[in-house]
């Protein structure tokens, strides 16, 4: 059966999906109802968390992907809400049990659907948001003012002012200048600011340079400021410090740089506590606890950090033990993202042409040739990609049950040289089976953070969809876009403004 053209879709999953595509969102609604009943056969784990094999077809959730394929757009995105439910018991149980008093809060930035929020919500644990819009989701699903922390390095009046009318459990304070901002919103409102000062404690991390976030840069106050910090906020009387906030950044595969953050911290919330006489509510340590991008191995390179073999355990085992000695009072909170929702979501993608290409050697002599997939999958859809180059690993969904025994280069569909994706262990080449060709399906593995929310209509390419298994069904969380939605915010012909 040939794959459905992005702007159509056929008869019977129009009436199912009609309702969902005006404006007004929806809760997730059942968009394929009941799947046809799973063909027996083996079944065999043998790809990650929610992935297996049947009848040599790639399943997520027990749900056959090529099959889904066949009825859907590609690409698009499928999430796993056992998984995420997974994920967040998994953190929430590795620190709670070693510090009781430990709050957890997802960071949306991760993905801000709002049926991802409400996974998260229903798991049991609170939000942490980076913008307006993003504390306006959490509180249009359910979150309550105090679940949520708000950071950030540029809030607007605006954003402050609906933090404080929230009255939200903490707004990070990230500068001098910001605390000035969050007295006088809260003086103008009327009404108290809970805050926690965000502290560069100055420990570099091996991760991506773009992920490392308290060894210098944009984030925070300096250490040697935070004192200070810490006595204007105190003057301040509409505004009430709650707690300290670090973050070291994302990716983090080493437990070592967070004892140290977290030492630098416990030493300033004694000096702080000393000073001022009464004690601080909560420590926040932020998030980036790892997700693991490329296959088990008996040992990873430092430098590499898409190889991770540390589990949250390993982090709430070391952090817990400092907290727990020195401040045992404290209520600590964590902010992950990138590991409660990565790994709960797979991108369902399909080859639309090949080609070989020769490889030349300094003379222009060939010497062998590349074999080329082009996929309907680019940067647009997998931002991350291009920006960071950001590793997925791939699985050929239609071919499954097939030894990997081919090396493959992965294009996306965009005009653009960088839309190429990077291959198995940061080489050029991707490991598919040899068979591979026009028409298959292939997937990219934990991809459920950082793409539903940075996708583009780069090209004129609408957005993918994304859809959720739950409860034993397939149903719709963000519906694809059509080319109407390529158009849906430009004013023409011009009009006056």
């Amino acid at each position: 059966m040939k794959a459905v053209a992005r702007w159509s879709l056929p008869v019977w999953a129009l009436v199912s999906v009609t309702p969902l595509l005006g404006l007004r969102r929806r809760p997730a609604e059942v968009y394929l109802g009941a799947l046809n009943p799973l063909k027996r056969g083996s079944l065999v784990n043998t790809h990650g968390p929610h992935l297996s094999t049947r009848d040599g077809h790639l399943c997520f959730d027990d749900v056959d992907l090529v099959e889904l394929a066949e009825r859907l757009p590609t690409p698009f995105f499928v999430y796993s809400a056992g998984r995420i439910a997974e994920n967040v018991a998994t953190l929430r149980d590795a620190f709670q049990s070693r510090h009781p008093k430990t709050e957890v809060f997802f960071a949306s930035k991760a993905c801000s659907a709002l049926w991802v929020l409400e996974q998260v919500k229903k798991a049991g644990v609170s939000v942490e948001v980076n913008s307006g819009g993003e504390l306006w989701k959490a509180l249009r699903v359910g979150f309550t003012g105090g679940q949520i922390v708000f950071n950030g390095v540029a809030k607007t009046r605006g954003e402050i002012e609906a933090a404080v009318t929230a009255g939200i459990r903490a707004i990070v304070v990230d500068s001098f200048r910001e605390l000035e901002r969050v007295n006088e919103v809260a003086t103008d409102v009327g009404r108290p600011a809970d805050v926690a000062l965000r502290i560069d404690v100055r420990v570099p991390t091996e991760t991506h340079p773009e992920m490392r976030t308290a060894h210098g840069g944009k984030f925070g106050v300096d250490l040697i400021d935070a004192a200070e910090l810490f006595a204007n906020a105190c003057s301040l009387g509409p505004v009430k410090v709650r707690g300290l906030h670090l973050h070291i950044g994302s990716q983090i595969t080493s437990v070592e740089p967070y004892g140290r953050a977290v030492e630098k911290a416990l030493d300033l919330v004694e000096q702080l506590e000393a000073s001022c006489g009464e004690p601080l509510d909560f420590l926040d340590i932020g998030g980036g606890y790892p997700v693991p991008y490329v296959d088990a191995a008996d040992a990873c390179d430092a430098a590499d950090y898409f190889c991770a073999t540390t589990m949250p355990h390993d982090y709430a085992e070391a952090i817990c033990a400092l907290v727990g000695a020195r401040c045992p009072d404290l209520t600590l909170f964590i902010e992950p993202g990138r590991y409660v929702v990565a790994d709960a979501a797979v991108l369902v993608s399909r080859v639309e042409s090949e080609k070989r290409k020769r490889l030349l050697d300094a003379s222009d002599h060939p010497v062998g040739d590349e074999h080329w997939l082009l996929l309907d999958c680019g940067y647009h859809t997998l931002l991350e990609a291009a920006v960071m180059q950001w590793r997925y690993r791939t699985v050929s969904a239609s071919r499954a049950g097939e030894p990997p025994d081919a090396s493959f280069r992965l294009g996306g569909p965009l005009c653009d040289s960088a839309d190429v994706h990077i291959g198995d262990r940061g080489t050029l080449y991707s490991r598919l089976p040899l068979a591979t060709s026009i028409g298959d399906v292939i997937v990219f593995r934990d991809v459920g953070a950082y793409a539903l929310d940075t996708m583009t209509q780069y090209n004129g390419r609408p957005r993918a969809g994304a859809y959720a298994v739950e409860d034993g069904r397939v149903v719709v969380i963000l519906r694809p876009e059509t080319n109407e939605d390529l158009v849906a915010q430009d004013v023409w012909p011009a009009e006056p403004l």
